[in-house]
């Protein structure tokens, strides 16, 4: 039995992909876990964190996931693939229903970005919500259906967006029994406030 942190004796990235070939899933997690604590150069460093993350993805790890990645990208030197790490990192923490931090490490992204690639990374960030939101509705987890659609209303959302999230809400104040937040939203939404971004 390994001491969990013990440090690993293997110090380039060859070595530590040679072992990981003989490792089955598990081991290679606490094996990385190890090697990640372990003195290792940047480069090695950064592959472990990545394959970690891998890992953890498969393993429906979010929360692990979004940090080690977040670890890679706060030591990549590329502009491009810092921003697209972070935005992986937000991925993760939004799966994980850690949205404050999504939303922390995604003005991080943000800073590093020019216009057409803030752009891009403001798209994806709403992306990840949706996908979010609708996995809720198909598993009938309503009431966190309900935060995250009111958390998105004060996104940029584009009128069909937003009208798409209107309208889900209203359907979940209904089915949650939520009388008097749905009349509120409907008026709002018939009083024309509704399609318009404020």
């Amino acid at each position: 039995m390994y001491i969990i942190d013990k440090p690993v004796i293997e110090k380039t990235k060859s070595e530590i992909e040679n072992k990981l070939k003989t490792m089955g899933e598990y081991v290679k997690m606490s094996y990385l876990q190890r090697a990640a604590k372990s003195q290792l150069d940047f480069d090695t460093r950064k592959f472990v964190l990545i394959e970690l993350t891998r890992i953890y993805e498969q393993k429906k790890m979010y929360l692990d996931a979004g940090k080690t990645i977040k670890s890679a990208a706060e030591i990549t030197t590329t502009f491009r693939e810092k921003m697209i790490q972070f935005m992986k990192s937000v991925e993760f923490n939004v799966k994980g229903n850690d949205f404050t931090e999504a939303e922390r490490i995604f003005a991080q992204a943000l800073a590093l970005g020019n216009d057409r690639e803030k752009w891009e990374m403001k798209q994806q960030f709403k992306q990840f919500h949706f996908s979010q939101a609708q996995g809720y509705i198909k598993n009938d987890r309503r009431s966190n259906a309900k935060v995250l659609y009111q958390k998105m209303l004060s996104m940029e959302l584009n009128p069909s967006e937003k009208s798409e999230v209107q309208n889900q809400l209203l359907n979940l104040y209904l089915k949650l029994g939520n009388t008097r937040e749905y009349y509120a939203l409907r008026d709002k939404i018939n009083n024309g406030m509704g399609s318009v971004n404020h």
